[in-house]
């Protein structure tokens, strides 16, 4: 039976301890005794030793090859999640990349900038009652659309182990939120106008729902592809679109005639407000004209009462007799032919034409 020495232990006060620096030290003084060693051992074999060194250079040069087995070559569309026995420790990105070599660490490259595409309620048998959305109006309706996505680049590592099947994932959360907006909206806005605002809404509520699941997808873009009847009844809808379309047609009619008509009636309208402004102003101007002048008239009759009401007695008489047909007869002539007075007008035109 053995007995062991009691000093031969870690705490033994008088063994030396190595420091922590002296390991790279002592691994050097190591590989100088074996390489002593090996060329000890063949010195006297005729040979050998160069054999040994060889050998030895054979091992450093594996070394050197395992160790630089640890660089990668990243693609600017790609980025490397590095795992260390199996546990995520970094994401890198394009570029040359080292990693500690095999069974240490390990990197998975992944593509960040193809865009994928999933096609949900294509009108195949087998997928029938997937296109089948009930809309806002209580119709349903055979819808199809497309999901376009692609992986995050700050969320390569949620991708790849916060879900075991992202596409899966995408696919049944982009149904569900598809049937929940459609639920809400009137078949005939899904089919027409409101195609853009359905895929928007979409896309920022599939969007959102991926961000709280953590899945590392970025959604580009929701497209609606087809939005029809079930085919039972698509005949009758055909016959309500054309309907509508009809009851369109008569309405934008109307409105036409209706625009055209208060466009007629505001040009009648501004006419004889232009009309009216401008004889309003002439009967202003007129009135303004006649005060000037009773003014001026007034003011001379001030200077001269019998002149100038001689003057407004011959004008007044002109103005009554202008449109008169009259004789004026001398009062020196005794006697004057009894002639009717249109006669006697003729009579004196003709004498006076045959004197010019």
């Amino acid at each position: 039976m053995s007995v062991k020495n009691p000093w031969d232990n870690d705490d033994n006060p008088w063994k030396k301890k190595p420091k922590a620096g002296d390991f790279v030290s002592d691994f050097v003084e190591r590989f100088k005794k074996i390489t002593i060693s090996f060329g000890n051992s063949g010195s006297g074999k005729g040979g050998g030793g160069y054999s040994s060194f060889r050998f030895l250079y054979f091992i450093v040069g594996a070394i050197i090859l395992y160790l630089l087995s640890g660089f990668y070559q990243v693609q600017h569309d790609q980025r490397g999640v590095v795992l260390r026995f199996g546990r995520w420790v970094r994401t890198v990105g394009p570029g040359l990349q080292y990693i500690l070599p095999y069974p240490f660490e390990k990197i998975i490259l992944q593509r960040v900038t193809k865009v994928n595409q999933i096609d949900i309620g294509s009108f195949f048998r087998n997928q029938q009652e997937e296109s089948l959305v009930l809309t806002g109006d209580s119709n349903l309706a055979n819808i199809s659309f497309s999901i376009l996505w692609k992986i995050k680049e700050d969320g390569v590592e949620d991708y790849l182990f916060c879900a075991k099947f992202p596409e899966i994932t995408v696919r049944a959360v982009g149904e569900s939120v598809m049937r929940e907006i459609v639920g809400q909206t009137p078949f005939t806005y899904v089919q027409t106008e409101g195609r853009g605002d359905i895929q928007r809404k979409v896309r920022e509520s599939l969007q959102q729902l991926m961000d709280e699941y953590r899945i590392g997808v970025e959604i580009v873009r929701v497209e609606l592809l087809r939005v029809e009847p079930p085919p039972s009844v698509i005949d009758s809808f055909r016959d309500v679109e054309r309907a509508q379309a009809e009851q369109q047609k008569e309405k934008n009619k109307a409105e036409a005639y209706d625009r055209d008509t208060r466009a007629r009636t505001r040009g009648l309208l501004a006419e004889k407000l232009n009309k009216g402004e401008a004889k309003k102003r002439s009967i202003i101007e007129t009135a303004r004209g006649a005060v000037a002048r009773f003014v001026s008239v007034h003011s001379q009759f001030k200077l001269s009462p019998a002149i100038v009401g001689k003057l407004l007695y011959l004008n007044t008489m002109r103005d009554i007799y202008k449109d008169v047909n009259k004789i004026v007869v001398d009062s020196e002539v005794k006697a004057v032919p009894l002639l009717p007075i249109t006669q006697l007008n003729r009579l004196l035109k003709t004498i006076g034409d045959e004197e010019k």
